[in-house]
């Protein structure tokens, strides 16, 4: 290796070729080997750097002798000091120099150290194909064992899931076995206008056709403590109050549904409801059939899912029961609204028979316009199609509450329909749900207005109830309070009914297994003197 050293003064000379017969005793000593041309001249750079380092300093350190004779003693002290200061600084930037040179040989020899590993490696690395050989037996054996274990993580997870339902409760909350009250949400109506109702099903792949079958029944114990100073007996009673055999589902598509609903004892069977649904969107949906009157909401609630066993005085007496009719109706903006548009025959579930048929005894029609309004949004507890759950058994986790109103034109009075009257039927709504806690409350207006002179005069009637319910025990223990006024006829001023009730729910299984018990005092003014009765009832009912 050949380096040129410029240099104006012998002593620069000799301090230079000290340095380059330093640097070569030191590659000596460490026996560092130059293998490629880059590290030659990264060291011969650096042993340049020192060499101008070196003259630099010499041409300081004499410049500032030169300078010093000349520099008057008072300022002497001044300039040693500050050659003193950089004495220190050369001396350090030779300490990071030393340490620089130890980093170096430390590299070289991690560079040595790889280089023959590489070799190692070159050396017993198999050519290509054998190495494709090899890649190719190892991803054989990688597919055995990722088939074999997933074949393992099977029958595992199938033993962990015949554990995790080894009993009742869990099947149920799979939707193995029987189902619990909330395995079945009803969406838009589909397939079942009340899927809590039904117990089992069957439904095609494509789900353009299903069937849900299901059955309900009410069996109910009732003392009457009657008032004894009307001579009037006290009495006791078993009863199936209700028993339904319900069957319905879609049919040709999801938006086509059916229900049919039979109502019957020992002695008789009814058809009590037999209907098709059109479901295209919440916006809009259509109902043609047999069917309950969409009005006074108490009454289009379902009797399985009543707070009390039934309904109030008021909610009984200004009902229109079911018809044969068409109804129009949806959820638009959100769910925020719900209306109704509905026509029927007018003739109710027990009209007149003439040759043999049934038959509208007036020829008119009945109407119907009904609208509520949803401040919060739909509720969990209400189904459009399905009708309402007086209960928050579901736990609405938000505040929910509506009001509504509707209109009856050509409305009946307990299936009978007058000829040749006008009858009109208005109520207004009050509900709300919050955490097991309920509240609703109806007002409800008649007006009876005969076409001629000679069918009487006018006949304004009203009522209202107002009731409440909280459950103590989340979805298992509920109490009940009720109120109610019902007065026929505002003319006569003896003629109210009130009702005072209280009650105890227990839920074993939501709506599918319950147990009620109702007190109720009832109280009809009279001419002379009211008469008082005192109900005690409890009901069991089973939905399967």
């Amino acid at each position: 290796m050949c380096i040129f050293i410029l240099s104006t003064k012998p002593v620069d000379f000799i301090d230079n070729v000290i340095i380059v017969h330093l640097y070569d005793t030191f590659l000596e000593r460490k026996r560092v080997r130059m293998h490629t041309k880059w590290y030659k001249y990264i060291l011969s750079s650096i042993i340049v750097f020192f060499i101008h380092t070196n003259n630099v300093l010499h041409n300081v350190f004499a410049q500032q002798s030169d300078q010093i004779k000349e520099i008057p003693g008072s300022e002497l002290d001044d300039l040693k000091w500050q050659l003193k200061q950089m004495e220190v600084a050369v001396l350090r930037q030779q300490e990071q120099m030393k340490q620089m040179e130890e980093l170096t040989l430390r590299q070289q020899e991690q560079i040595q150290a790889l280089k023959s590993h590489l070799d190692k490696i070159s050396a017993t690395t198999p050519p290509a194909a054998t190495q494709q050989e090899q890649l190719e037996v190892l991803k054989n054996r990688i597919d055995a064992v990722g088939t074999e274990t997933a074949q393992i993580a099977k029958e595992e997870a199938k033993h962990a899931v015949e554990d995790y339902l080894s009993t009742d409760e869990e099947r149920e909350k799979t939707g193995l076995g029987l189902p619990s009250a909330n395995k079945y949400t009803p969406v838009d109506g589909y397939y079942f206008p009340d899927k809590e109702k039904a117990s089992i099903g069957f439904k095609t792949s494509d789900e353009k056709y299903s069937l849900y079958l299901g059955f309900r029944m009410q069996t109910r114990f009732t003392y009457r403590d009657n008032d004894e100073d009307l001579g009037e007996r006290d009495k006791t009673d078993i009863d199936v109050r209700r028993a339904r055999l319900c069957f319905g589902g879609n049919i040709y598509s999801k938006d086509v549904n059916y229900y049919v609903e039979l109502d019957g004892d020992s002695f008789e069977v009814n058809l009590r409801d037999y209907y098709v649904y059109w479901t295209p969107s919440t916006d809009l949906m259509a109902k043609i059939g047999y069917f309950k009157v969409p009005a006074n909401r108490q009454w289009i609630s379902s009797g399985f899912k009543l707070l009390f066993q039934d309904r109030s005085i008021a909610s009984d007496a200004f009902k229109q029961d079911r018809d044969y009719g068409l109804d129009i109706f949806g959820l638009p903006f959100d769910k925020h609204l719900e209306y109704h548009a509905a026509v029927f025959r007018g003739v109710g579930q027990n009209p007149a028979k003439a040759i043999g048929k049934d038959e509208n005894i007036d020829n008119e029609l009945l109407y119907v316009l009904t609208a509520r309004y949803y401040p919060f949004g739909d509720y969990k507890s209400y189904s459009i199609v399905g009708g309402w759950d007086e209960t928050d058994e579901k736990y609405e986790e938000k505040f929910n509450a509506v009001i509504g109103a509707s209109v009856v034109y050509n409305a009946k009075e307990r299936d009978t329909k007058p000829v040749d009257t006008d009858t009109i039927i208005g109520n207004v709504e009050l509900g709300m749900r919050y955490k097991g806690f309920t509240w609703d409350s109806e007002y409800y207006v008649r007006s009876k207005d005969p076409e001629s002179d000679d069918g009487g005069d006018t006949v304004n009637s009203h009522g209202f109830y107002t009731q409440a319910g909280y459950f103590v025990l989340p979805k298992k223990l509920e109490l009940a309070t009720r109120y109610s006024l019902l007065d026929p006829n505002k003319d006569l001023p003896e003629d109210f009914q009130r009702e005072y009730a209280l009650g105890i729910n227990y839920y074993f299984r939501g709506h599918r297994s319950k147990v009620q018990t109702d007190f109720g005092h009832f109280v009809t003014d009279g001419e002379e003197r009211e008469r008082n009765e005192n109900r005690f009832k409890i009901q069991y009912q089973l939905i399967f």
